[in-house]
């Protein structure tokens, strides 16, 4: 839809904080309703951050560095990203379409919303319906949907391309515990599910924090 294009790109592209709010009329027994649904969860819209505030000249892309917001919650857990490698969001096109973004051999800065980054790893295999993921567990390759998993909701809509969870094949380089997040005033966060990563602090000091530059 343009309007989900458009709050979509403000936001990438800008660093702008937007959302959006629709309505819908209907009519049941005789009574009239208007009900209202955000288009972007407004707790994650109100997460979108930039060195110092405000609007400013964009900094050039590096070409490979991407930023991923991993939202906890029944649908995924960080606890399960790390040991199967992977990023993934779901629930909605919103959430799962810039994923497509990612392409292997790109890096990929995971933050947790509200609360730090907590991995850097490399791309391995591009975004697919959380169904066609595959993992090894005990030496055997089965879909992930099959393997033990913490988050219970990750095959919700497992048939449905547009609601289900989207995932992305990631070899970690460093991670920390959600415990462990690192979070410091200017860094980078954003409402979508995937950006380019521009911010020139944040992977400064996430490069020095774990230590990649070894």
């Amino acid at each position: 839809m343009s309007t989900e294009r458009i709050v979509g790109y403000l936001s990438e592209e800008y660093g702008v904080t937007i959302n959006a709010i629709l309505f819908r009329h209907f009519t049941e027994s005789g009574h009239e309703y208007l009900a209202r649904t955000w288009l972007v969860d407004p707790a994650v819209a109100a997460t979108t951050h930039s060195k110092g505030g405000g609007r400013k000249a964009k900094e050039p892309w590096n070409g490979q560095d991407f930023y991923v917001s991993f939202g906890e919650g029944e649908w995924r857990s960080w606890e399960d990203a790390i040991r199967y490698g992977f990023v993934s969001g779901g629930g909605g096109k919103w959430y799962s379409q810039t994923l497509k973004q990612l392409f292997v051999g790109a890096r990929v800065f995971v933050n947790i919303p509200q609360t730090g980054y907590v991995g850097v790893g490399v791309v391995t295999a591009e975004s697919v319906p959380a169904r066609d993921f595959v993992v090894e567990v005990d030496g055997h390759t089965k879909p992930i949907l099959e393997a033990p998993h913490a988050a219970a909701g990750m095959a919700n809509f497992a048939d449905d391309d547009e609601k289900c969870e989207w995932m992305v094949g990631v070899d970690w380089i460093r991670t920390v515990p959600r415990d462990k997040a690192v979070w410091e005033k200017g860094m980078f966060a954003n409402q979508n599910t995937v950006t380019k990563l521009r911010n020139s602090f944040t992977i400064e000091r996430l490069t020095k924090v774990f230590d990649l530059d070894s």
